[in-house]
């Protein structure tokens, strides 16, 4: 075959996984050996690193060193001496010169933000590499026992008074119930229930807020020190820790370093007096009652990091809010920070990266494989540089941008101006995922927070309207896109659910509510994300994108899967995927429904695709 016809550049490729650089994890003082490939036919003539040691750039002149039947791969050495160690690609051909980086291949010269960056000596948690996460919202999830239920009427904030439901009634809205229902979950019954999470396969758990507190969502935090008494106290989180050894099975949990409660004993000393050790802890623009809050909540006064006190009992100290709980009988496995994107914001004092490289310090010095997440909804890259988070839930990143290309939903609708019920095509889904993977590391992309929802958003079924083909369409994405995969409780039986509080509803637990298709799906992509080689520790290469069909490579030195996706029926299409590196006759095996295919003219042809159709293609050794 020849490309002649065929823009070369749309094979030029380089990710930071093993197939590229010799080690994606690198110590100071290293020669790392990194690989570009180039497709055979292009009309480049040489072929440069530019890396920018201290400030200053340096260029090494790159080798051919192999060729295959459809391209030529050059290699050179890059010396790590910095924390970000970023590089890029000059091209030299007779049109003049090409710039390729994270972010794609140019004529102009490009900014450095979107280099490829290795980090030196970077403590990235090693059991995420054939990590599958499930998120539990404790209430909601399985009540194991009714002796440590919240009892009616047990408190009262505003007009709300605590109520008691029967397990599987509709969940009450905030103006029924000022989020006091409660349902009786708790950690005893997710220890009960860790066979039922085996067999499903996932090997990490993410729990919502378990802090003492007054709400079911309890991320109004009276007691940072004391687990809930209503979901089992701290003999519980022991236990149930015990219990996931036995299974191997990870935990994380969430935690809210931007505010706490306004029942918080910080905050009531506060209150009561303008002189307490605790009152530095907040912002009092005039004691007692007007102070600085999350969002305009009175209930969640926001928290000072402008008190080195502070600073202390929330994670610098042996004993600190964040350090406690890694240490035994609990041993948490990492943690995950409510609104990460608003802590240590206030006006004028803008501290969030100071006080998130000094949170990332304190917790890797207690276990460089404990996980650090954080909530962002928005850009979070400019934390993910290394030096502060591992990953975000990555709603811009990955999820945003899927509901709206499956479901055309805008999760702003209602709350911002200017939303639109217009999906968008596939071109713009995978522009939108390839600018926030460019913009971070790539041992840090594979470490991103992937989910189709989570407690804080519609359930994804109801995002695509019930239909199910979308739903495992979105599925086979997440399972098989670069980051880790989440699922959040249930959605793997059918759960639905709208905006918070509907998205919360209680776990079903008589198998005969179950969608059981729906289930076996889950189960084969879990199995397959945590034993495939491509997606444990493969880069990603996008292929095509053609407005209803998107499609993408994994490859690892192993294995190398094309993951195929179409949201519309299409009668016959033919995919392009030599851009890959793939050469004519190669051939591959659909892993989810067993049909085989031929690479032919570059492309792979597929017939009778049917709205939602889903392929994970393998190909043959």
């Amino acid at each position: 075959m020849t490309y002649a016809s065929l823009d070369w550049r749309a094979a030029v490729h380089h990710d930071g996984s093993a197939l590229y650089v010799s080690n994606p994890l690198p110590n100071y003082g290293e020669r790392v050996q990194i690989t570009l490939r180039l497709p055979i036919e292009s009309p480049v003539t040489g072929v440069a690193l530019r890396s920018a040691p201290d400030g200053e750039q340096y260029f090494s002149l790159m080798q051919e060193a192999y060729r295959d039947a459809t391209c030529r791969y050059f290699v050179a050495e890059l010396l790590i001496t910095m924390p970000v160690n970023g590089y890029r690609f000059r091209l030299l051909t007779d049109e003049g010169i090409w710039h390729y980086n994270q972010h794609g291949i140019q004529r102009s010269e490009p900014l450095d933000h979107f280099d490829f960056k290795l980090l030196a000596n970077f403590a990235a948690p090693s059991w995420l590499r054939d990590a599958v996460f499930y998120q539990i919202f404790p209430d909601r999830f399985y009540n194991g026992d009714p002796s440590n239920d919240v009892p009616p009427g047990a408190w009262s904030v505003g007009s709300f008074t605590v109520q008691q439901r029967i397990w599987g009634e509709p969940v009450m809205t905030w103006k029924e119930s000022g989020n006091l229902d409660f349902f009786g979950g708790d950690l005893v019954g997710i220890a009960q229930k860790l066979d039922y999470l085996t067999a499903l396969g996932v090997s990490a758990l993410y729990l919502n807020p378990i802090f003492a507190a007054r709400s079911n969502h309890r991320y109004d935090v009276t007691d940072f020190h004391n687990i809930d008494p209503y979901l089992g106290g701290n003999v519980a989180l022991a236990n149930l820790r015990a219990a996931l050894d036995a299974v191997n099975m990870r935990m994380i949990l969430d935690v809210t370093l931007n505010h706490c409660g306004w029942f918080n004993r910080w905050f009531t000393e506060a209150q009561a007096d303008a002189n307490a050790p605790t009152a530095e802890y907040f912002t009092f623009y005039n004691h007692p009652e007007h102070y600085e809050m999350w969002l305009g909540v009175p209930s969640l006064p926001k928290l000072n990091y402008r008190s080195m006190r502070l600073r202390e009992v929330m994670y610098r100290a042996a004993d600190s809010v964040l350090r406690r709980w890694l240490q035994p009988p609990y041993r948490v496995d990492g943690w995950r920070l409510d609104v990460a994107n608003m802590q240590g914001r206030q006006g004028a004092q803008q501290l969030g990266h100071e006080i998130g490289r000094e949170i990332r310090s304190a917790v890797k010095g207690d276990g460089h494989d404990r996980y650090l997440m954080g909530e962002n909804f928005f850009d979070g890259t400019p934390h993910l540089q290394g030096d502060e988070l591992d990953a975000v839930m990555n709603y811009q990143g990955f999820t945003m941008p899927l509901w709206r290309w499956l479901g055309a939903y805008d999760h702003g609708a209602g709350h911002y101006p200017l939303t639109s019920s217009v999906p968008i095509s596939a071109e713009t889904l995978a522009a939108q995922w390839a600018t926030f993977r460019a913009a971070v590391p790539f041992v840090i992309a594979r470490q991103q927070y992937n989910q189709l929802d989570s407690h804080d958003t519609r359930r994804f079924l109801s995002i695509v309207q019930g239909d199910k083909a979308l739903a495992k369409l979105g599925a086979v994405l997440m399972f098989t896109y670069l980051g880790v995969p989440s699922v959040y409780y249930g959605n793997e039986i059918g759960l639905a659910g709208e905006n918070d509080p509907d998205n919360r509803r209680c776990m079903i637990w008589d198998a005969a509510g179950w969608d059981h298709d729906l289930l076996a799906h889950y189960k084969r992509l879990i199995a397959l994300r945590r034993q495939a080689s491509a997606l444990c520790d493969g880069g990603l290469q996008h292929l095509y994108a053609d407005s209803d069909l998107i499609a993408y490579q994994r490859q690892s030195a192993a294995q190398r899967l094309i993951v195929i996706g179409s949201r519309a029926a299409r009668e016959t299409v033919s995919v392009p995927i030599w851009q890959g590196g793939i050469a004519d006759g190669a051939q591959f095996t659909d892993l989810l429904n067993g049909g085989t295919y031929s690479v032919q003219g570059g492309a792979l042809t597929l017939s009778s695709l049917s709205a939602g159709a889903a392929l994970i293609l393998e190909e043959a050794r």
